[in-house]
């Protein structure tokens, strides 16, 4: 039925698709995590709700603690390399990048467990795929694998995004999936732009950086604008922010922290990788958008009222800081997006965690609910304390040395380039630092020197242990830095 040349060449063709598989092992397993799920619920659809929970932990905690082995191993051994036709690429820093969002990914699961939320199939899989197409984005090295990895992603977010079946989840949802629909147009037509430009769909191919000094400079520019509109849809980077707190505050703790945490990780990685593939200089265009972001983000997080808004535009304002190590050299800026999303990840985990972790009878709709909770949950108030001390970037909290060390690069930047734009970023950054302290603060103000309309008795505290540990593992951040830096093995 088929000759022996052409049997010959399928042979040869299969064992270049799976060429350097055995590189990207943690991210297939991922992909094979999710089908497990699926499988399995075929077998305990109809147990008690409890039941079906607690399986669903189990399999997604036990999956991605072998994962996490097998990525910390890669990690030490120093893999490196490319997988299936270049369509990925492995690097010590993608091992690094993905280690770090599969530990994140790892632990909101884990407390999440620990706190007695449930885990719904849809749920799981919503997760699965926000990490699946984090990891894949971390390490694409084409613009077919790159698409499919954020359309993965986002097809994690519109299942979470869409859990919430009440008029109010609706709204979020509705606009927001519709602007991702759209944002995913865009993205194809300016990949076309580039492929049609370039002629080749690969990031590290000569031929791409070739084209933008061959290639008519407005059309460049069209497709560069075209597919950063998906890119910051994603960080939700100003002007494509306003979709981030109506959904934000729609989602339940740990799914609201996974979506301002892993996205933001991995495209602002990708970024550090395309950045240095194009030659032309974007610091103006990176710069204004960073600001516009951070304070879109900060002045918008001023005025909330609600809490879980308040951590919304919180979230923005984080992304357009995070990003703003484009502008400094890869190997640096890597460093210092390691150290930044590990403390940014630690202290969103324990803020967003511990906002909503109330008692059954009480939930955090405004700011009035949070006075005199010192006098009834002592351990919980000086934890959230420690929380937003970190997210502003004080010490005794690693997000100090983290931001310190993106003032520094920011700076280095502005001697080596001096730029208006630039130096109007760094003036920025701290203003919003500065503005964050009072929206920050202004929930331990209530819960310590604001007396509560009501009597309030001591109640028992569970489960404050693991957000003690979150804590103190944000502390020895600032402890022992040599210790983090050193571990991601770069």
């Amino acid at each position: 039925m088929f000759s022996a040349e052409t049997l010959a060449g399928l042979s040869a063709k299969l064992d270049q698709i799976v060429q350097g598989f055995s590189l990207m092992i943690p991210e297939i397993l991922v992909l094979g995590l999710i089908i497990v799920g699926i499988f399995v619920e075929l077998f305990i659809h109809g147990n008690s709700e409890k039941s079906s929970s607690s399986w669903r932990y189990f399999i997604s905690l036990l999956g991605l603690l072998f994962i996490l082995a097998l990525a910390f191993q890669r990690l030490q051994n120093g893999h490196n390399g490319f997988a299936s036709f270049s369509l990925f690429w492995i690097t010590p820093a993608s091992n690094a990048i993905n280690l770090l969002i599969l530990a994140l990914g790892f632990l909101i699961l884990m407390v999440s467990q620990i706190t007695g939320k449930k885990l719904s199939i849809e749920v799981q899989i919503g997760f699965l795929s926000i990490l699946s197409g984090s990891l894949l984005t971390g390490i694409s090295n084409h613009w077919l694998s790159l698409f499919l990895s954020i359309e993965l992603m986002s097809l994690g977010t519109y299942l979470l995004a869409g859990i919430r079946k009440d008029s109010e989840g609706a709204r979020a949802a509705l606009p927001y999936v519709l602007f991702g629909m759209a944002t995913s147009a865009i993205f194809l037509y300016g990949i076309s732009l580039m492929y049609g430009l370039s002629g080749t769909m690969s990031f590290s191919n000569p031929a791409f950086t070739r084209a933008f000094s061959s290639a008519d400079p407005l059309f460049i520019g069209l497709s560069l604008g075209f597919i950063s509109c998906a890119l910051l849809f994603k960080m939700s980077w100003a002007p494509f922010q306003p979709w981030s707190p109506d959904v934000l505050e729609t989602l339940s703790a740990p799914w609201m922290a996974w979506i301002s945490i892993a996205p933001k990780i991995a495209v602002t990685w990708l970024g550090i990788r395309m950045i240095h593939f194009i030659p032309t200089d974007m610091s103006m265009y990176i710069a204004v958008l960073a600001i516009l972001t951070l304070l879109i983000g900060n002045l918008g997080a001023l005025r909330q009222t609600n809490t879980k808004r308040l951590l919304a535009y919180s979230s923005i304002a984080h992304g357009g800081f995070m990003a703003m190590v484009w502008l400094s050299p890869a190997k640096e800026a890597t460093e210092a997006l390691l150290f930044y999303g590990l403390t940014y990840g630690l202290s969103t985990i324990l803020v967003f965690f511990l906002a909503e972790y109330q008692t059954e009878n009480d939930v955090v709709d405004n700011l009035d609910t949070w006075k005199g909770l010192s006098k009834s949950q002592p351990i919980k108030s000086f934890l959230l304390f420690v929380g937003f001390i970190a997210l502003i970037g004080l010490p005794p909290a690693g997000t100090f040395l983290a931001k310190i060390t993106y003032f520094s690069l920011l700076w280095e930047s502005i001697q080596a380039h001096s730029s208006i734009a630039t130096i109007t970023l760094l003036t920025v950054a701290i203003f919003a630092t500065a503005v964050s302290v009072f929206y920050y603060l202004k929930i331990p103000f209530y819960i310590y020197f604001k007396k509560s309309d009501v009597n309030q008795e001591i109640i028992i505290e569970k489960n404050m242990w693991v957000f003690g540990i979150i804590a103190a593992g944000i502390i020895l951040c600032l402890l022992a830095p040599n210790l983090i830096f050193n571990f991601w093995n770069l």
